[in-house]
């Protein structure tokens, strides 16, 4: 009988090491990979091409939005203009 639970002992730590070895070996991985960075999208709204338009199309964010907040982000837009060509 204690025959028996030292085999399951045996076997369970094996496991055990080579789950962590495995481990390791993925986070070595993980510290590899480089994250993905995306800096600008441009959108090309003149090169859509379309045929016949059944229904909504909606190009870019859409939401619930007040009037209160496209008024707001319309003044933001328009600062940041300001300040640039200035």
């Amino acid at each position: 009988m204690y025959q028996q639970f030292y085999e399951m002992l045996k076997q369970l730590e094996q496991r055990i090491r080579t789950l962590e070895e495995e481990n390791l070996a993925l986070k070595k991985k993980l510290d590899e990979v480089r994250p993905i960075v995306i800096e600008n999208i441009n959108y090309k709204i003149q090169e859509i091409n379309v045929d016949e338009l059944k229904g909504t199309l909606n190009i870019g964010w859409s939401g619930e939005a007040t009037v209160d907040d496209v008024s707001k982000m319309i003044g933001e837009v328009n600062e940041n203009t300001e300040e640039e060509s200035d």
